[in-house]
Order: structure tokens, then sequence, then C-alpha cells
């Protein structure tokens, strides 16, 4: 062999060393850049997993609490009603009560709301009708031992059931319908501790 020859050989072989070497540098190149990307992807699929799921948790309990607020409600809205029928058949029971013990409670009533001083009351036609005889002397009665007095007048007040008692200028609505709306709250709450307490 010629040094012609000797000096190509060599080039050749240090030209195929020296390209395999980049050929090497360029392969671990790509293999980390595929790495990195591969990495990258990951983590942006694993972002948009997590995305995801905290997206459905968010949904799902929307939809638990949505559900939960309308049961609450519905279970609220039965309970009100629940206690509002319970208080319209306590008023209706007191308005039905017989005779006498009608009579008992607007005397009871009455003593409630008694004033030391000259008064007049007004039934109902409904209740002037069926009035027993001796109401007339118990309210008065009650009137005198509260240092009052009061006349039991012979018009009659345009209600249904109670009465009205008037003090001069001041009127004292003592309906049961009146007696009942001024006091639903309280009643609300004794009716609600009865039935669900």
């Amino acid at each position: 062999m010629s040094g012609l020859d000797n000096i190509i050989k060599e080039i050749q072989t240090s030209a195929k060393a020296e390209a395999d070497i980049i050929l090497q540098e360029a392969d671990n190149y790509c293999e980390k850049y595929m790495a990195d990307v591969k990495e990258k992807v990951q983590q942006e699929v694993e972002q948009f997993h997590k995305k995801a799921r905290a997206k459905r948790d968010l949904y799902e309990e929307k939809t638990r609490s949505g559900a939960q607020f309308r049961e609450r409600n519905a279970i609220l809205k039965a309970k009100q009603q629940s206690i509002e029928e319970v208080i319209k058949k306590a008023q209706e029971k007191i308005t039905n009560l017989p005779e006498a013990e009608y009579f008992d409670f607007l005397a009871k009533l009455f003593e409630r709301n008694v004033q030391a001083q000259t008064g007049t009351m007004f039934l109902s036609e409904k209740d002037a009708a069926r009035m027993p005889s001796d109401f007339k002397e118990k309210i008065e009665s009650i009137a005198e031992k509260n240092n009052g007095h009061i006349v039991l007048s012979s018009d009659r007040a345009e209600i249904t059931d109670g009465f009205i008692l008037v003090y001069g200028d001041i009127e004292e609505n003592c309906q049961l319908k009146a007696l009942f709306d001024a006091n639903i709250d309280r009643l609300k709450d004794i009716v609600n501790r009865q039935l669900f307490g």
C-alpha cells in the first residue's frame, strides 16, 4: 500500500470515528429530547386529568349540594305546612268547642285583656245567639275584680268569633284569628317543638 492509500484510509477511519461520535451524540440528544418531550406530555396529561377530576368533583359536589338543598327545602316546606295545619285545626277546635267550654274560654280571654276602667264588649251575631245566660255575670264579675266595669253591648260586631273590647278610643281585637295572628311566631315555635322537637 502506498502512503497515499494509508493517508486516505486513515482519513476514512478518522472520519468514520468522528461520524460515529456525531451520530451517537445525535442519538443521545434525540433520546434526551424525546424523553423530555415525553415527560412534558406526561405532565400535561396528568395536569389535564387533575383538572378534569377537579371539574368532575366540583360538578358532583354541586349536584349533591343542589340535591341536598332541594331536599332540605322540601322537608322545611312540609314541616311548615304541617305546623300551619296544626295551628289552623287548633283555631277551628276552639271555635267549635261546645257552648259552655267556648264561653269559658271567652271569659278567660276577657280576664287576660280586662282593664281597670269602663269598657264595652261586642260579640258576633253567632256568639250572641248562643251565649249562656250566666256569661254576662261572669264578665262583669271579672271586670269588678280588676277594678273595672264592662258593658255587654246589644250591638253586634262584624266578626266570626271572639269579641271586640272598647275602652274609650282604644279597641282591642280579641277575635281568635287576630289572637292567633298576633302570636303566630310563638305558636309556630311551640308546634315545631311538639311535632319535630
